[in-house]
């Protein structure tokens, strides 16, 4: 049995609920689900596939991308469906859960393609599962379309450069930018503890904090770097303690995250601000934290205020999924950019024949709800890198600055 969990959802004027099938005997890694597009043959169908982390410590990045992925596929099916030169098609998004697992990933991605029949495939998030997720794709000769990804981890992610594969995300140095220009806003100290995973991204991302904590004044008393799945900070924490450290900057998954600011908390290790990119990019931060998730820095990608075409209009479809919940409706926000440049690809093409496809996304240049995507030579395109901070179980946009919203300092969570 190839699969031990099928999800079938349809996916025609609304987005319908999952409902939930076992498979009987034997196990696999990957469940699966299926939302499949009502009122049209099945060869008029236009299929897209996807291998998400629903399960897992990456889960609640995929549940949120599968959220914005499902709504623009079924707005434009409730708008008539997707024009296929001249022909008006329903689309069908096949969804698998890799787990969290690369392998499974990949292999799904195998069976998006060549068992259900993807023209296209929807990304998922972060460089361990994103990389291999489209280098599988390459093989293929399907486009592959993800955000939720660094442009420099995705570019690193083949060194021979991508043909089938693009990615639409921040930019590593602008993040770091504004991670250092946020910690540098307190009245506190200047000296900063840096807990960096050995992941691609945060691999990547450890120079270009170090770099922009420098420029903005701020001085790393403490460099710690570690493998995913570290349990145990507490000789992180006493070193940086015993150093000064009043300052936290971060980069890890979430389960990692929720234990270091345990620790933290458990250790009386208290800065005035902590950042932490990933981990607390999610709603499960302060479900799992509590009260210690209080002012915690967190990166975001969108809000109704910075973002562009169509941004007040999810505020009446995805924001009624995730009210008061902007951390995790801005990911939703990448799935559906991601979805309307995939469809508006196949629209330009008119043909859903994959080099054809593939020539006219890397052709994209127009506004979407993350801004203005124009794919470079690499095959990406950055957008907007927001710091955020938990404020009452909601984020708040930091910088950019707003009217409305201010830094709360110190980080109260950790007091």
């Amino acid at each position: 049995m190839s699969r031990s969990t099928i999800f079938r959802a349809l996916v025609a004027g609304a987005v319908a609920p999952l409902a939930l099938t076992a498979a009987c005997g034997g196990s696999t890694k990957g469940g699966g689900a299926n939302a499949a597009a009502g009122g049209s043959g099945g060869g008029q169908t236009v299929v897209l596939g996807t291998s998400l982390s629903l399960t897992g410590p990456l889960g609640q990045f995929g549940v949120a991308l599968q959220s914005g992925y499902q709504q623009q596929i079924s707005d434009l099916n409730a708008a008539g469906g997707l024009d296929v030169g001249g022909t008006k098609r329903k689309v069908a998004l096949t969804v698998l859960d890799n787990r969290s697992d690369p392998n499974t990933a990949t292999q799904q991605v195998r069976e998006l393609v060549l068992k259900d029949g993807a023209v296209a495939l929807l990304g998922a998030c972060t460089p361990p599962i994103v990389a291999p997720e489209a280098l599988a794709a390459e093989q293929q000769k399907v486009p592959y379309v993800s955000s939720c990804n660094p442009v420099h981890a995705f570019q690193a992610g083949n060194t021979a450069g991508w043909t089938y594969a693009w990615d639409l995300f921040f930019d590593e140095q602008d993040q770091a930018t504004a991670v250092a220009k946020g910690l540098a806003m307190t009245t506190g100290g200047k000296k900063v503890a840096l807990f960096t995973d050995t992941e691609p991204d945060g691999v990547a991302e450890r120079p270009l904090y170090k770099q922009a904590l420098a420029a903005a004044g701020l001085q790393v008393v403490g460099d710690y770097s570690f493998p995913v799945g570290t349990t145990d900070f507490s000789s992180f924490i006493d070193d940086a303690k015993s150093k000064g450290a009043q300052l936290v900057a971060g980069q890890m998954v979430p389960p990692d995250g929720i234990a270091l600011w345990k620790q933290m908390k458990a250790l009386g290790f208290q800065p005035d601000a902590a950042f932490v990119a990933k981990a607390a990019a999610g709603n499960s931060w302060p479900k799992a934290l509590g009260p210690i998730a209080e002012g915690t820095l967190s990166d975001a990608f969108w809000s109704p205020g910075t973002g562009l075409a169509n941004s007040q209009a999810l505020m009446g479809t995805l924001g009624k999924q995730y009210p008061g919940n902007m951390s995790d409706l801005n990911i939703a926000v990448l799935g559906y950019t991601v979805a309307a440049i995939v469809t508006d690809g196949i629209k330009s093409a008119g043909s859903t024949d994959p080099a054809k496809l593939n020539a006219a996304i890397g052709k994209t240049d127009a506004d979407y709800p993350l801004g203005h995507i124009k794919f470079g030579d690499k095959h990406t395109a950055a957008t907007p890198f927001l710091l955020t901070q938990w404020q009452n179980n909601d984020t708040v946009l930091i910088v950019p600055s707003t009217p409305d919203a201010k830094l709360e300092e110190p980080a109260k969570g950790l007091r």
